[in-house]
């Protein structure tokens, strides 16, 4: 080998140097060609991705203890909450029909109405039958009451006591004359004993002696008054009877009727048998009044007897799945409507409405995550549900502190239903999961992978769920050169050469901007549109385009040297490092500086990072692994005594990670030696204090980013490229120009396994291998970082001993 110093040009061709870095291919780099076969059918739910979410659902389904309700994870843009309510709806397809539920007035509390549980389509044909009867009711009521009959004999019995009042007050009268006596009538409505007037000669009489005679025709009033007091009293029972009588006479035939068509009913038998009760004593109310001439301020007597269907289930073949998209108290658990009625608020049983888990009742609700997560009082109330199986309608509805007179609180309806919550890993983890009630409750977890296998089964029902897509936008279609595009675009976003992606929205989205962008239209508009691969190339460029001006600007500025980049030469101690920026919408990779200056001491390795608290945890503990790898290569028999600062330059933000830990071992090494690295590669990776190439992520982003730096810079020289982990081959899924210029040999892509590779490919000097007595070759690079070292070391002891 050369020494440093007469290196020649092609140093790096690998001529006597240890095992090289594997140079990778076009096709091992660009876009996976998939073949897909167009027999694939069965729903997302058919793709791997969704396999063990789907058993746990089923499995969920088909539990009937309490408890086993679900929480589906799956990441944003999967099609998670589609694919779920997809499967539930086929899961409950064969499963019976739910019940109907109604709210009837209670006869003994008023206040608190009742439900009352029925076969489907019985509910909505009991509130008919219901609204049919009332007003034959009061119609036959009013005719039998205005009837000759019934008016005759409340007639003749009041006439006949009438009569017989006034035959014994007369009776009474002529006697009390006789005795100089009258029976005057008092300003109190009452009859008292008077003395008789004064004669017509004006003189008056001489008053009647106390005889027995008036205190007689007194208790003699008396008694008659008694008498006519309990006969009037029974005069109104027996009218009250006769009403009952007559008004019972003229409902029997249409109650009856009724209770015999609902007979199948016990709760509907039961309950038209205590109207039929409450008809007959709250009979003067009909009698009084009709609907349209009562005051509105006053509940018509029928109201009572109205039906409140809750949940209709008639046009229901099977049990319900209900998306609740918005929770809240009102929406899940019903509420209490008011009306208006001269300035007061009235309310009554016929105003309560059902909620979505009345709706679910028998079926499933489907809940989103993060809207549960944001209302912690109504995740409390969902549990208490849960846990006492049950659902209450509080009056919640209105504004002001005081109950309305007459307000109801309706008795709970029995809850028997499964709720699945739909969300994000993020909320799982960080909200529900952390609730120790969490589990009681939701014991069932069907988790979505974020990725699948691309196996010809998933990539054929991934094919078919595009053309889907494609056909649901006015019968597009995609011809097979656009299929592979969209499935290796899926293989891009799962980072993985050998998976797809289940981010199954996106998909869909970028497959709307291609159908907009396809060159061409239908003929004559009849034709259903085929669409090919440069309109999904194209839309893919459009979007990169609309979302990267912060990427532009960085590059911008690496491209005027603001940032300083070189992408030619060499360097003692400075190496490009690759870093990937999350923007969010956008996410792009671009080379940093990373540089090291070492010096005689005993601190070992000066993170600046760390020192000015910009370097995280993970950063940092990548530095001190780097400490370890020099600990194990170089301090066997002495210590290492020497002092580095490392630094990522220009960087005035936070750094995260370990994957420029490769890096900053490289740039230790290449100032130790003394020894130039490569300024047309850049480098990404972590490193083990063993010294091996371990795998990082955003792979694509960076080397696609140091592409656009070499290319900003001018043409490319065919000696750049980018040196990767080896454990990172198979997430390698770049853009077409950078997989275009790979393989026409202008750019390269090197993966390594040790740092030893990457030494050697950034140097061109071979690292070296220590031999039995713990030396390395004196040429190698770990031969002349171990020079060094020892040479700090002696300076520093002769330091001591001086």
């Amino acid at each position: 080998m050369h020494s440093h110093g007469d290196h020649p040009v092609n140093r790096y061709a690998w001529g006597g140097l240890g095992v090289p870095a594997r140079k990778l291919t076009a096709a091992e780099v660009g876009l996976p060609d998939f073949t897909p076969q167009q027999s694939g059918n069965g729903g997302i739910f058919a793709l791997s991705s969704h396999q063990r979410a789907r058993e746990a659902l089923a499995f969920g389904l088909s539990m009937d203890e309490p408890g086993f309700n679900i929480f589906v994870v799956g990441e944003d843009r999967s099609g998670r909450m589609t694919a779920t309510v997809e499967f539930l709806k086929d899961a409950v397809s064969s499963r019976p029909r739910p019940s109907d539920w109604i709210y009837l007035y209670n006869f003994r509390q008023p206040h608190r109405p009742r439900p009352y549980r029925l076969p489907a389509g019985v509910g909505r044909l009991f509130r008919d039958r219901m609204a049919a009867l009332l007003p034959q009711l009061r119609e036959a009521l009013e005719r039998a009451f205005e009837s000759d009959s019934y008016q005759t004999k409340l007639r003749t019995r009041s006439e006949r006591l009438r009569n017989e009042i006034a035959r014994r007050l007369e009776a009474l009268r002529e006697d009390a004359e006789r005795h100089g006596l009258e029976l005057a009538p008092t300003p109190q409505g009452g009859i008292a004993v008077a003395v008789r007037a004064a004669g017509g000669d004006g003189t008056a009489e001489a008053p009647p002696a106390e005889t027995d005679a008036r205190q007689e025709i007194m208790q003699r009033l008396i008694e008659t008054n008694r008498w006519a007091a309990r006969e009037q009293a029974a005069l109104a029972e027996w009218a009250r009877e006769l009403t009952r009588a007559v008004a019972d006479q003229a409902t029997s035939g249409l109650l009856g009727a009724l209770v015999e068509e609902f007979s199948g009913h016990p709760g509907l038998a039961r309950w038209l048998t205590e109207m039929r009760v409450d008809i007959l004593e709250t009979v003067d109310r009909w009698r009084t009044r009709s609907g349209a001439e009562a005051d509105e301020t006053e509940e018509p007597v029928e109201q009572r007897y109205a039906v409140n269907l809750l949940v209709d289930r008639t046009d229901d073949p099977h049990p319900t799945v209900v998306v609740e998209p918005s929770p809240s108290e009102e929406t899940l658990f019903g509420r209490i409507e008011y009306r208006q009625v001269k300035g007061a608020l009235k309310t009554d049983f016929t105003l309560i409405r059902a909620g979505a888990l009345h709706r679910a009742n028998g079926g499933v609700l489907v809940l989103r995550a993060e809207a549960l997560a944001n209302d912690a009082g109504l995740w409390a109330r969902l549990k208490a549900a849960l846990r006492d199986r049950e659902i209450r309608v509080e009056p919640t509805g209105r504004a002001g502190p005081l109950p309305i007179a007459g307000e109801p609180r309706p008795r709970p309806i029995p809850l028997d239903l499964k709720v699945v919550i739909v969300g994000a890993p993020r909320w799982y983890y960080a909200f529900f999961s952390v609730d120790p009630e969490f589990q009681t409750y939701f014991k069932v977890k069907a988790d979505i992978d974020v990725d699948m296998d691309a196996t010809p089964e998933n990539v054929a029902c991934y094919a078919a769920l595009i053309q889907d897509m494609a056909a649901a936008r006015q019968g597009a279609r995609c011809d097979e050169g656009a299929l592979r595009y969209l499935l290796g675009v899926a293989a891009r976003w799962a980072g993985h050469r050998d998976k797809l992606s289940a981010q199954f929205e996106r998909v869909e989205d970028l497959l709307s901007e291609a159908i907009q962008l396809q060159d061409g239209s239908p003929q004559g508009g009849t034709q259903p549109l085929v669409l090919s691969a440069p309109a999904v190339a194209a839309a893919v460029a459009s979007r990169r385009r609309r979302n990267a001006r912060v990427e532009d600007r960085l590059h911008e500025n690496i491209a005027r040297g603001t940032v300083m980049i070189d992408t030619q030469g060499e360097a003692v101690g400075q190496i490009n490092a690759l870093t990937v920026r999350d923007l969010g919408d956008h996410a792009f990779g671009a080379p940093i500086r990373v540089t090291a200056r070492a010096s005689v001491g005993r601190l070992g390795i000066i993170n600046i990072e760390r020192d000015t608290t910009l370097g995280g945890p993970i950063q940092q503990k990548g530095v001190m692994v780097l400490q370890g790898f020099l600990a194990g290569r170089f301090a066997r028999r002495i210590p290492l005594s020497f002092n580095c600062s490392l630094t990522f330059e220009q960087n005035y933000g936070g750094v995260e990670g370990d994957s420029a830990s490769i890096a900053e071992l490289l740039a230790i090494l290449s100032d130790l030696a003394g020894l130039p690295l490569r300024q047309d590669l850049a480098i990404t990776g972590s490193v083990n204090q063993r010294g091996q190439a371990q795998a990082v992520g955003g792979i694509h982003h960076k080397i696609e980013g140091f592409f656009r730096t070499c290319t900003d810079a001018g043409a490319l020289t065919g000696t750049q490229g980018v040196v990767i982990p080896a454990a990172n081959e198979i997430n390698l899924v770049l853009r077409d120009e950078v997989a275009d210029a790979v393989a026409a040999d202008r750019f390269h892509i090197w993966s390594v396994e040790t740092v030893d590779e990457a030494i050697e490919l950034f140097t061109g000097v071979p690292a070296g291998q220590m031999d039995a007595k713990g030396d390395y070759p004196p040429d190698s690079v770990y031969g002349r970082v171990a020079a060094e070292l020892m040479k700090f070391d002696r300076i520093l002891a002769e330091r001591v001993r001086g």
